[in-house]
């Protein structure tokens, strides 16, 4: 049923509109799927279900029995030995390089271990050993086995040689110039903090893209749809008051999914629950100030988005036109939030002149505490641009009788 619209001012009727919409917005389940469950629920329950897979994957690691071919026993390295007393591998003696490669391909084995026969001799004379790894780079497991031996030998290594300058009367620790050691500075930002920083600009902006898509295409499309355009159009309230109405109210959805992505992504850093502990390590350091730069960059994008999603709704004649449009649209805002994925936070004020990018930039700066306030008031003033130009749009065709009747 239709609200009444009262014989007021513009102001108190784009109000009318704004509270009539927000909360029909609401009603609507794929909406408090996208903006509400998605973000409280589904986002938490994936990084959850990622912590369990990758503790699962820690676990078999421990247990895990890898099987190695040997073309030879004579080992004077001292490595096979090694590998043999280990309870994670399975060392096979094999006669031929052929028949380690077929049992490579068949997934018998992981890998196979070549060693020069004249190994002995070699050492001997302190000359290099070539120890030959059969592999397959493009198997996950011969790849991991590779790396694993790879490490065996160079630890093997460093011991001969220690060995060798002792026998000299040469202090081993000539050969090793530097000794690095990393020592984290107090306050500073973990692990946790990182990983926020490469996914929360891309989550959020695509959080506040997505939670309004149905909400805007059921504001102008769907109401086409249904045949309760006419009635709105026909009431007191005039075309600026009811696009703005609804022009408010799709933005406000946007920003709920915002706020909303970022409690849901706050969920694993404070829960404690042990699935999310490979997330959570290192500790999360969010100030007021990091919090309130990314909500206030979120406005001009959330204003952007819904005049793009409200323009589309206002030309397609129905939601299912709607969403065909989409498929034009979406690449335009996926790619931009995505690249910035792999940018870091300081880059040239020209990058503030693109839109998306540069808001998903700004919550980067933000959360590595490294404000540039060039970029961020240029950055700023593009988006505001943009997204006035996008209200504009929106109005423009909302004013359009062949636009806006067309069925």
């Amino acid at each position: 049923m239709p609200t009444e619209i009262p014989q007021t001012r513009g102001s108190s009727r784009v109000k009318t509109i704004y509270q009539k919409e927000f909360r029909e917005i609401f009603r609507d389940r794929r909406t408090l799927m996208s903006v509400v469950i998605g973000p409280l629920l589904i986002t938490p329950l994936m990084f959850a279900i990622i912590g369990l897979g990758v503790q699962k994957r820690m676990d078999s690691d421990k247990t895990q029995k890898y099987s190695i071919a040997l073309l030879t026993e004579v080992d004077p390295t001292g490595v096979v030995d090694k590998l043999k007393a280990s309870p994670n591998f399975d060392i096979q003696l094999i006669k031929t390089e052929q028949e380690i490669v077929t049992k490579i391909k068949e997934r018998k084995i992981s890998i196979g271990l070549k060693i020069d026969e004249n190994v002995a001799q070699k050492i001997q004379d302190q000359k290099p050993v070539e120890i030959t790894i059969i592999s397959d780079p493009g198997e996950e497991t011969s790849r991991v086995v590779t790396n694993m031996l790879k490490q065996s030998f160079s630890l093997s290594g460093k011991q001969v040689v220690e060995q060798r300058l002792k026998a000299r009367g040469i202090d081993s620790t000539i050969i090793e110039p530097f000794r690095i050691k990393e020592k984290p500075i107090p306050g500073g930002n973990g692990a946790a903090m990182l990983f926020l920083t490469q996914m929360l600009p891309y989550m959020l902006i695509m959080a506040a893209f997505s939670g309004a898509i149905y909400a805007a295409f059921d504001q102008v499309a769907g109401e086409k749809e249904r045949g309760t355009l006419e009635t709105l159009l026909v009431s007191p309230a005039s075309r600026r008051d009811i696009v703005l109405g609804k022009f408010a109210a799709v933005v406000s959805v946007c920003l709920v999914s915002c706020i909303l992505s970022i409690i849901g992504l706050m969920i694993p850093f404070k829960s404690g629950i042990k699935a999310f502990a490979w997330l959570a390590e290192g500790g999360l350091n969010l100030t007021p100030i990091m919090v309130s730069v990314i909500l206030l960059v979120l406005i001009p994008l959330s204003v952007l988005f819904a005049g793009m999603l409200l323009a589309i709704s206002t030309f397609a004649r129905n939601q299912k036109e709607a969403q065909t449009y989409l498929g034009s649209l979406f690449p335009i805002v996926l790619i931009p939030a995505f690249f910035s994925m792999f940018l870091g936070a300081k880059v040239s004020l020209s990058i503030a002149l693109v839109p998306i990018l540069n808001g998903s930039l700004i919550i980067k700066q933000a959360l590595n505490g490294s404000f540039n306030p060039a970029f961020i008031a240029l950055a700023f003033a593009a988006s505001i641009g943009y997204a006035i130009l996008a209200l504009w749009v929106a109005t423009r065709m909302f004013q359009n009788e062949s636009v806006l009747i067309k069925t």
